[in-house]
């Protein structure tokens, strides 16, 4: 029998280099003690006495904790203000602090994650405490409430740990969870893959707001619930083993003694992990296909008959895996499964192996189906790859798509094949989606700088220096190019980038600008202060400003700013259309600032919300904000709903696009839906490789570009 083995794609690196080991602590075996908490949520007001509360008692424990871990929303909404009271707050801390942000910091943060780099100086780091490596992540992701790693960020992952001497405990905390159920982190995978080859002992996370401890692939995890709601875990290091204990006000309430969540030791052994390959062709049209999966203990296959083995697919229940009786050296399992009626595009697998003593490790793979004739399917040989996670929108202009990235460049691709064109850099990364105008690149950056760049060569033309971080898209009328920044609006000469005006506003902005006719000359703009302005485009003075959607939620010491207040508005028919942070759609008058109409969506349906309006043949359509996937298309003239579809695909931020008689829309999962303009029906879906999907797609009636956090950009074919 042929041995399949060697050829599997294993969850391994080359070994370490014991020369490039770190100096370790000569009292690398004493015993030390540290303190995890996390979901503090420190408001302007609120929220400070449970923290001072936690200081005086770790002040006072004997022996003293060595230091504080918090896995972040340290904040509530990521304010100045808020900040400040968090840095008084833990004035009087006697040990170290060590801190990783968290959603609640960054996504309503007007200076997003600068505002947490300005207090805390870094989004990642790493130390040593006797012979344990502790690192801190950023799982957190610009304007959202999801997880995510960036590419650059898992790099310096890998280089940190690449430099431990052989074995070293690792410990890393950060926010989102990872390897339960509903997962919140994307591409979760990546990190375990990244890790596997280490001696990770344990995660410490938080968002979840619960005192559980779960494991993954032999890595023992823990969550607790925020401070305020009156735990944390008291991690004690010993020179063999750790214990993690649950400190919760309720049971100190009770004189009860902390419970041990977990003991379990320094060193993991031989790492367990599963490899996998396929057992025919990788090819996106066979009929069938058959993976094939091994439990691996360190380089070496399990001999052990108790191995059992599963697959999910897509997410259902799992399906046992039959052993393999070629494999005559290890145990080892195949299975077999029909490729018909599986989405187009995209499918994941998920394996499962069970070891004797009842522990899982899993793998995740996802592969690709598609159909000859008759449903999209990618149309460049690859997706495009570029060098870092992608949030903003594609922008197509003539046969060229310009794709920003957080690795601060500006993509132009040639749409026919996929292959770039030029390449231009900014010194941040990019959020905003390019703008192209008469030869011109226009985009914002998180350095601060607003740039032009030329369409042709990427040559930089000039940079304006808007003095904050910018997220949002701006728009070009009668040479100015206006864009919104952090409670001011711009106007910057196109030609030269010279400053024509500004406009103070009262929060930041992140959708895009839109302007009116050349003759009308106003642009509109929709801020985070519920504000939709309106200001002439020569001179920046308002023509009106109009207060829309909720100012502010929450009640008592918990108080913050909710997300966008309004998206992007569309001008057609002398009206404004956008949406607003309390689930509607409104029709403002381009002349007066009022409402012609506005609506809520139907009763059961997805809400209007960060989904902003496409505008034609007198009619708006727009996505919803939820889990139905639901798509309107809306009369123009009285607000009357005239169909909705329910992708099935939740939606968050993308926005519809025209492709000739249909309209195609994205996904959080990056699942594209086609729905025909005048009926409503859903015509087709096509789901992109696994990653979030924030964007809205470009292209027309034959092809569909779309990018994603996976760094890649896709054309998609659609049938005519």
């Amino acid at each position: 029998m042929r041995r399949i083995w060697p050829a599997l794609l294993l969850l391994t690196v080359n070994a370490v280099n014991p020369n490039r080991a770190c100096a370790q602590s000569g009292a690398a075996e004493q015993p030390f003690r540290f303190v995890h908490i996390t979901d503090t949520h420190i408001t302007a007001t609120g929220n400070i006495e449970p923290l001072k509360h936690l200081i005086t008692e770790l002040n006072a424990l004997s022996p003293q904790p060595t230091f504080v871990i918090d896995t972040g929303d340290v904040t509530e909404a990521g304010r100045t203000e808020e900040y400040a009271r968090f840095i008084e707050g833990t004035s009087g801390l006697t040990i170290p602090f060590y801190c990783a942000p968290g959603n609640h910091d960054v996504r309503w943060g007007p200076l997003g994650k600068e505002g947490f780099t300005n207090k805390f100086k870094k989004l990642t780091q790493s130390f040593d405490k006797n012979g344990v490596h502790f690192v801190m992540l950023d799982s957190t992701i610009l304007l959202e409430h999801w997880g995510h790693f960036d590419t650059a960020q898992l790099k310096w992952l890998e280089s940190d740990l690449k430099k431990l001497k052989k074995d070293a405990p690792v410990m890393l905390f950060f926010h989102h969870w990872v390897g339960r159920e509903n997962p919140t982190v994307d591409n979760e995978e990546t990190l375990l893959r990244t890790i596997a080859p280490y001696n990770v002992i344990a995660m410490f996370v938080g968002h979840g707001h619960s005192d559980i401890h779960w494991k993954v692939n032999g890595i023992d995890c823990f969550m607790a619930r925020g401070l305020y709601q009156g735990s944390y875990n008291l991690v004690e290091v010993g020179p063999a083993a750790i214990q993690v204990l649950r400190v919760r006000k309720e049971d100190k309430a009770a004189g009860i003694e902390p419970p041990i969540v977990a003991t379990f030791p320094r060193e993991r052994g031989k790492r367990k992990q599963v490899a996998f390959a396929w057992d025919d062709p990788n090819l996106p049209l066979l009929a069938r296909r058959r993976p094939l999966a091994e439990l691996r203990i360190g380089k070496e296959g399990a001999h052990d008959d108790r191995v059992k083995a599963a697959y999910m697919l897509n997410g259902a229940a799992a399906v046992s895996m039959e052993r393999d009786e070629r494999d005559k050296a290890s145990v080892s399992f195949r299975a077999q499964f029909n490729t018909k009626g599986l989405p187009m595009g995209s499918n994941l697998l998920r394996f499962l192996l069970i070891d004797p003593s009842g522990e899982a490790y899993r793998r995740d793979e996802s592969f690709v189906y598609e159909q000859l004739e008759g449903q999209p399917k990618r149309v460049w040989d690859d997706p495009y790859r570029c060098d870092d996670t992608i949030q903003g929108s594609p922008t197509l202009a003539g046969d060229t798509l310009y794709v920003p990235c957080f690795d601060g460049k500006v993509y132009a691709l040639d749409t026919k094949n996929g292959k770039r064109r030029w390449v231009a850099a900014t010194k941040g990364a990019l959020f905003s989606s390019p703008l192209i105008d008469n030869g011109t690149v226009y985009v914002g950056s998180m350095d601060h700088g607003f740039y032009a760049f030329d369409a042709q060569t990427g040559h930089q033309r000039w940079r304006y220096d808007a003095e904050s971080p910018l997220f949002a898209t701006a728009a070009v009328l009668n040479g100015i190019v206006c864009f919104g920044g952090n409670k001011k609006i711009f106007g910057v000469d196109t030609a030269t980038g010279k400053e024509r005006w500004t406009q103070e506003a009262g929060g930041m902005f992140q959708s895009r600008a839109a302007a009116s006719s050349v003759s009308d000359g106003v642009f509109y703009l929709g801020g985070w202060d519920n504000t939709l302005y309106a200001l002439n485009a020569q001179t920046g003075i308002p023509k009106w400003k109009a207060q829309m959607g909720r100012a502010q939620a929450g009640k008592g010491a918990v108080s913050f700013y909710y997300s966008p207040a309004i998206a992007s508005p569309t001008v057609a028919e002398g009206k404004v259309f956008v949406c607003t942070n309390d689930g509607m759609l409104h029709a403002v008058n381009a002349r007066t600032g009022n409402d012609d109409w506005a609506i809520h969506a139907p009763q059961g349906g997805d809400t209007f919300g960060y989904s902003s309006p496409l505008y034609t043949d007198g009619v708006i359509y727009c996505g919803g904000l939820g889990k139905n996937g639901d798509c309107y298309a809306v009369n123009a003239k009285d607000g009357s709903i005239l169909w909705r579809c329910s992708t099935g695909a939740e939606n968050y931020d993308s926005s519809a696009s025209l492709a000739g008689n249909r309209i195609v829309i994205g996904s959080v999962r990056g699942a594209l839906s086609w729905i025909d303009l005048k009926s409503g029906k859903l015509l087709y879906q096509y789901n992109i490789d696994p990653g979030y999907c924030f964007s809205t797609p470009a292209g027309n009636a034959y092809v569909t570009y779309i990018s994603s956090m996976n760094n890649l950009v896709y054309a998609l074919s659609v049938p005519k």
